[in-house]
C-alpha cells in the first residue's frame, strides 16, 4: 500500500463529501443574496485546491487503530479541511498575501466587487468579506462534526480535540505575528515553539488522533502519535520554509520570499540576521521585513543563505526530524501496510516541491 495511491484514493472520497456536505447547505443560505451561495462556491473551490493531506490522514488514523475508513472519518477529514480553509483566509489577511493555490486570495477575490472605486475601500471590503468566509468554513466544519455517525463519546472526544488543538494554533499565530514585530532576535528554540504550536500539531497529529478515536483506538498509543505528528509537521513547516525562499512561485502557487518581504522569522532568517556581517548584513537588514523587496533582493537572500552554509544546516535540521519520525513509524503497534503510507508520507515532506 503506497502513499500515493492511497492518498488519491482517499482524496477522492474527500472532494466528493465536500461537494454534498455543502450542496446540502444551500437551501439553508440561499436566500441570503448575493453572499449565500458565493460563500459555499468559494470555499468548495478554495478547499478542492488543496492538498488535503490531513483529511486523508484521519482515515489512516481511522484504519490504524484497527477501524474502517467509512463516513464518519470521512466527513471528520472533510470537517478539518473546511478549518484549514478557513485559517488560511485568515492567514493571508494577516500577512498580506495577494495569492494562494495558483489564485488570488480570497480577500482579493472579494476586493473586486467593492461597490466603489477607492483601492483603500476596496481592500477592507475585501478583507471584511473573507474574514467572514474564513469564520463560515470554521462553523460549517463544527457543524459537520457534531452530525458525525457513530458513537456519541467518541464524537464528543473528536469535538474537544478539534476546539482544544485550534485553540493553540490561534496562539501560535499570536505568537508567530508577536516575532515577526520583535526587533531583537528570536531563538530558534522559540521559532520551533511557534512552529509546534501553528503548524506541527493541527496537520499531522491531530488527524492521526482524531481518526484513531473515531475507531476506539487504545489510548495509551496517543503519545507515540502525537510525537510522531510533531516530528512530520516540524519537518513539513520546515520545508515549507525552504520552498518559500527557494521553491517556484508557479508550483508553490504564491510569490516566492513573501517570508522574507513579511519578515517572518523561520529558521533561515534567524540564521542568516545573526551570521551576515558587514555590506551583507547592511543589505540584509533594509531588505528582511520590507514589502517593497524586489525580485532581486530576493536572490540576493538565496545566495546568502546558500553562501554561508545557512540552507545546508537548515536542511540537516530537516534530515535529523525525519530519522527521528522513521524511527517513530517503525515503533508504533499497527499494520505493516499502515507503516508503509507513513514512511510514504514522511518521504513526501522531505522531498516536496509544492
Amino acid at each position: 500500500m503506497t502513499f500515493e495511491g492511497y492518498f488519491e484514493r482517499v482524496r477522492r472520497r474527500l472532494q466528493e463529501d465536500l461537494r454534498t456536505f455543502l450542496a446540502a447547505k444551500r437551501s439553508d443560505v440561499a436566500r441570503l443574496r448575493p453572499w449565500g451561495g458565493d460563500v459555499l462556491d468559494r470555499l468548495g473551490a478554495f478547499t478542492r485546491k488543496g492538498k488535503m493531506i490531513r483529511g486523508v490522514l484521519v482515515a489512516l488514523g481511522c484504519e490504524m487503530a484497527g477501524g474502517r475508513a467509512g463516513a464518519a472519518a470521512v466527513r471528520a477529514g472533510t470537517a478539518l479541511e473546511l478549518i484549514q480553509s478557513g485559517l488560511l483566509i485568515h492567514d493571508d489577511i494577516m500577512d498580506r498575501d495577494p495569492r494562494r493555490r495558483g489564485g488570488p486570495s480570497v480577500h482579493e477575490q472579494y476586493a473586486r466587487f467593492a461597490p466603489g472605486p477607492d483601492p483603500a475601500e476596496a481592500a477592507h471590503f475585501g478583507t471584511s468579506l473573507a474574514i467572514c468566509a474564513g469564520e463560515i468554513a470554521i462553523f460549517l466544519a463544527f457543524e459537520a462534526l457534531a452530525a458525525l455517525p457513530g458513537p456519541r463519546p467518541r464524537r464528543a472526544a473528536v469535538e474537544e480535540l478539534f476546539a482544544s488543538e485550534f485553540g493553540l494554533v490561534g496562539l501560535g499565530q499570536m505568537l508567530d505575528i508577536e516575532a515577526g514585530s520583535c526587533r531583537g532576535p528570536v531563538t530558534e528554540r522559540r521559532i520551533l515553539e511557534i512552529y509546534r504550536a501553528k503548524t506541527a500539531r493541527y496537520s499531522f497529529y491531530l488527524p492521526l488522533a482524531a481518526g484513531w478515536t473515531l475507531s476506539g483506538g487504545a489510548g495509551r498509543e496517543r503519545p507515540a502519535l502525537e510525537r510522531l505528528g510533531e516530528d512530520l509537521g516540524l519537518a513539513f513547516q520546515i520545508k515549507d520554509d525552504e520552498l518559500g525562499l527557494f521553491g517556484n512561485a508557479a508550483t508553490i502557487g504564491k510569490p516566492v520570499g513573501s517570508d522574507i518581504r513579511q519578515g517572518k522569522r523561520t529558521l533561515y532568517a534567524a540564521r542568516l540576521l545573526a551570521r551576515a556581517e558587514g555590506r551583507d548584513a547592511a543589505r540584509l537588514a533594509g531588505i528582511f521585513g520590507c514589502p517593497a523587496a524586489t525580485d532581486g533582493d530576493i536572490r540576493f537572500v538565496r545566495d546568502l543563505t546558500e553562501r554561508t552554509g545557512i540552507r545546508r544546516e537548515v536542511g540537516l535540521v530537516m534530515a535529523r526530524l525525519g530519522r527521528r519520525a522513521a524511527r517513530e513509524i517503525a515503533a508504533l503497534r499497527v499494520r505493516e501496510g499502515h507503516r508503509e503510507v507513513l514512511r510514504g508520507l514522511l518521504a513526501y515532506i522531505l522531498d516536496r516541491k509544492s
